[in-house]
């Protein structure tokens, strides 16, 4: 690392479901349920190609199959959100993704700032955060209730940005999900993918760097020669 009176800040940007908690499959099971008592059946490639890493508002629409007004695609939102905290509320020893903690304490050591961008509602965020007990970490957290469009749109982490004050070039952001890798790459950020959700190649078609299966093979080290790169 350079010296502290030569070091360019540097910012990293977490997306939580799937990279800070790998809770795909209780969202899964909460979709499922959701829509299973409305005798839709949720596959995998629905999953991957229209529901994971946004809003769910397009998702509720597309699996509904008709016109939808805004008040019913929030309820179906709010049923699947709530069914998905009362599956976490109901877990004993949830962790986050193996080795995210020393490696944010490596991060906050070097003198990185360290903030979240997520599609998932602010109570959810909260819960997470307070279960997984990692709040301190984070300098903030843009969550669904601060954005329009969900990703793929890259308005979440142009937002970011904004919030940060910091160009793309010394950002990297960690993203688990094909519509939040495109979003990323769309705001002119490197993406690191986790693979969680896809697979190596999946993730590197999308727009992703270089991929890691947790955070035991990430140090911060590693990110400033990557941001350094540019």
């Amino acid at each position: 690392m350079e010296s502290p009176e030569n070091f360019a800040p540097m910012g990293l940007i977490f997306d939580m479901d799937g990279v800070i908690i790998d809770s795909n499959p209780l969202h899964k099971k909460a979709w499922r349920t959701v829509f299973g008592r409305e005798g839709i059946s949720i596959t995998e490639e629905d999953f991957t190609n229209f529901i994971f890493g946004t809003t769910g508002d397009s998702a509720i629409r597309i699996l509904m199959k008709r016109e939808m007004a805004q008040e019913e695609v929030d309820s179906f939102n709010q049923a699947v959100d709530a069914e998905y905290r009362s599956m976490v509320k109901r877990m004993d020893g949830v962790e986050p993704v193996e080795g995210l903690r020393n490696f944010l304490e490596q991060l906050r050591s070097a003198g990185y700032r360290i903030v979240v961008a997520t599609s998932a509602p602010t109570k959810n965020v909260d819960m997470v955060m307070d279960k997984l007990q990692l709040r301190e970490y984070f300098e903030f957290i843009i969550d669904r209730a601060r954005v329009t469009h969900g990703k793929p749109h890259p308005e979440i982490y142009l937002a970011t940005l904004e919030q940060m004050g910091m160009p793309a070039s010394q950002c990297v952001v960690f993203e688990d999900s094909l519509a939040g890798i495109r979003a990323a790459v769309g705001a002119g950020i490197k993406v690191i993918g986790v693979t969680t959700s896809h697979s190596d190649d999946e993730l590197r078609k999308a727009g992703a760097i270089l991929t890691i299966s947790n955070f035991d093979e990430m140090s911060a080290e590693h990110i400033s020669t990557l941001i350094g790169g540019n």
